[in-house]
């Protein structure tokens, strides 16, 4: 099983952080739609495998394949922003006002 260190994972984060914080109100528009199309179409999925008889379990199965294509994809969920940027801007790697920017 692999390890990652605490500090890595915190330095990994930050920076990703750093990354959201600068990115461009267009950018961050085109990315939080395509998340939502792609969680739409993931619950449209896991709703219709299951109204089509399956049991509940291949829905809860097909449901994170959406959250796997966004992370893939590299796009934007209010909620990882939401986790990440707090910690940035208690690191002092973002100021207070990259973090509104970015919730709004």
């Amino acid at each position: 099983m692999d390890y990652v260190n605490p500090k890595e994972l915190m330095h990994d984060a930050l920076v990703a952080a750093e990354k959201k914080a600068s990115l461009a109100v267009r950018d961050m528009l085109i990315r939080g739609i395509l998340s939502g199309v792609f969680l739409g179409f993931a619950t449209s999925l896991a709703v219709v495998v299951t109204a089509q008889g399956l049991p509940p379990i291949v829905g809860a199965i097909l449901f994170p394949v959406g959250f796997v294509m966004l992370v893939l994809l590299g796009l934007e969920l209010a909620t990882g922003n939401f986790a990440v940027l707090p910690a940035a801007l208690a690191a002092g790697k973002i100021s207070y006002a990259k973090l509104l920017r970015n919730w709004s």
